[in-house]
């Protein structure tokens, strides 16, 4: 009993039984049995011995050549389902490595799309696959547990649990306008969010700005939803679907998507906009519209897509991207919950590395991926347990919020920012998450706009012609065209406000969003001033607080790498991906 064997794994046993993520890693069993590479210290050097043996031997050259990150990399490239079910059947290992749900999520993807889709009685992306084969074979059975970091790391996405401290803070100001019916009133809030917010380009919650919509209510339920448009198709992924489908998909109980699906559409029906909402009317019409969205401009048929219908399961969400073409927006919560972070423009967030031109992403994978990892890189890895943090000693000027129905949030242009759908309920409320499934299929309606403010950086953007920068079409060549044909109409509608814009882009020679050297990080010198942004700066609090508006104080397509990626996986966002 005093050996150091012995004395390591009760050190190792007290401290998994402080830390639930590990905890559940050693008394559940997940898919084929797949446990991460460090559980093999519980095995004895007999187990070790066998288990490296029976994997030599199952793979034979392969296991010899290649680890399993390379291995399971390699298998990402086969595009037949044939040659996958082969590969399964040499051995059981090569079963358990052909079975993972990523791969035949793709293949599924590629040859079916998402049209016949039928979630409601398959759980997995293979079934899915060889429920459309006759006569395929699905059954083997399995080497035992298998241990393997890279095989891990999809169920580890999913085991994330939310952190508490990541859902406490609300340092975006806010501003209340539930009940704003008289006239001065929102003339006030109109002022105050002009002046102090899309002027400085900074964000604002606006609290029950459309809480009023026909669609809080119309949409309440996955019924009433399904009457309406069940059999309507939207986009997913880039694939179309029924939003029968979908919801099913969302609901599923076995989801083991480590990047799950979002319905992501700007094509849809024009009566989900104009019957259900005010975004033409009203004091939403005061701010969003009567002065602003000038790619109007260019008519309705030929300007870029600007507004988009969201649905998504708990726990999905967009990882770090900054909006399309310069454009501000605004984000209206219709179903659900949603959590926001965002990051000034001169700031990358940590764990994002934008390309020279910035118009190429690698970050995590998934939203909850990025905040397992690099939240606490945010606050220092320091966490001020009364709370009396002012904010300055932060290792970043970040912002951030929760917002739920009703509420909408300002997205300033170029500000990277990433979002979660949180589950029905709080974690800390044990038993309430998962008991009422339409809170579970989260819905918003999101618009990108060109207002006065922020027309200098879209010219800007506009003027480098780079496809993967100027975004809104599925036509590369509409794109490098944008700039000349909405300059064109400016020049004929709006002169003196294009030739405001332009005088402001000739005064200011600085690049889109400061080059990767230039800008703010945490790995930087602490004794090196840090250049300061024009916006107050406020201590955080754990609850929302709500701006007088009346008084003037309003005091704040993508391409994926392999999921077994060492550490962790990331994803390549091209421009335009958004939540």
């Amino acid at each position: 009993f005093s050996s150091p064997r012995f004395v390591s794994y009760l050190s190792l046993c007290l401290f998994l039984r402080r830390c639930p993520i590990l905890s559940s890693i050693m008394t559940s069993t997940l898919p084929y049995e797949v446990k991460p590479l460090g559980m093999l210290f519980f095995l004895s050097d007999a187990e070790k011995r066998a288990m490296r043996i029976g994997r030599e031997r199952s793979l034979g050259d392969l296991g010899k050549t290649f680890p399993d990150r390379v291995l399971a990399t390699l298998l990402e490239h086969v595009d037949d389902a044939k040659t996958l079910m082969n590969f399964s059947l040499a051995s059981k290992m090569c079963f358990q490595f052909a079975s993972f749900d990523s791969l035949w999520k793709k293949l599924y993807l590629t040859k079916f799309g998402l049209e016949k889709a039928d979630f409601s009685e398959k759980t997995s992306w293979k079934e899915l696959y060889l429920g459309e084969v006759k006569g395929a074979e699905t059954k083997m059975n399995t080497v035992g547990c298998l241990y393997s970091d890279a095989l891990y790391l999809p169920n580890q996405i999913n085991g994330i649990e939310i952190n508490e401290r990541w859902i406490e803070r609300f340092t975006v100001p806010e501003i209340d306008c539930s009940g704003m019916a008289e006239t001065s009133t929102s003339d006030s809030i109109a002022r105050v969010f002009c002046e102090e917010f899309e002027k400085n380009n900074l964000p604002v919650v606006l609290r029950g700005l459309a809480k009023e919509w026909k669609a809080i209510k119309k949409w309440e339920t996955n019924e009433t939803l399904l009457k309406e448009y069940g059999e309507e198709t939207f986009l997913v992924g880039g694939y179309r679907t029924s939003l029968k489908n979908y919801i099913s998909y969302c609901l599923r109980e076995n989801n083991m998507d480590d990047n799950k699906l979002l319905l992501f559409d700007p094509k849809a029906k024009m009566e989900m906009w104009t019957e259900n909402t005010g975004v033409s009317e009203g004091l939403f019409h005061e701010l969003f519209s009567k002065n602003g969205d000038y790619f109007k401009v260019l008519g309705e048929q030929k300007r870029p897509h600007y507004k988009w219908v969201i649905f998504g399961p708990s726990r999905s969400g967009s990882t770090f991207h900054v909006d399309p073409n310069g454009t501000s927006a605004w984000n209206a919560v219709i179903r659900g919950r949603k959590k926001w972070i965002m990051f000034p423009p001169d700031e990358v967030p940590p764990g994002v590395f934008p390309s020279e031109d910035n118009a190429n992403v690698v970050c995590p994978l998934t939203p909850l991926e990025w905040y397992e990892n690099f939240y606490d890189t945010c606050y220092g890895n320091k966490f001020d347990e009364d709370d009396n943090d002012d904010g300055e000693t932060n290792a970043y000027h970040f912002q951030e919020t929760i917002c739920e129905a009703g509420d909408v949030l300002f997205v300033p242009s170029q500000w990277w920012h990433c979002v979660v759908n949180l589950p029905s309920a709080p974690p800390t409320d044990e038993g309430a998450e998962g008991e009422d499934q339409d809170k579970n299929v989260h819905l918003a309606l999101t618009a990108n706009f060109v207002s006065r403010s922020n027309l200098p950086t879209v010219l800007k953007i506009l003027d480098t012609k780079n496809s993967n920068l100027v975004s809104g079409y599925d036509d590369k060549t509409q794109r490098h065209s944008l700039g000349e044909a909405f300059e064109e109409r400016m020049r004929e509608l709006y002169p003196e406000i294009l030739r405001e814009a332009r005088e402001k882009t000739g005064a200011n020679t600085s690049p889109i969003r400061p080059d990767r050297a230039s800008q703010t990080s945490v790995e930087k010198d602490k004794d090196v001033a840090r250049p300061t942004p024009p916006r107050p700066r406020r201590r955080p609090t754990k609850k929302p607080r709500v701006a007088s508006a009346l008084h003037g104080d309003a005091s704040s397509s993508k391409v994926h790498v392999s999921p077994f990626s060492p550490s962790s996986s990331f994803s390549f966002g091209f421009g335009d991906g958004r939540f």
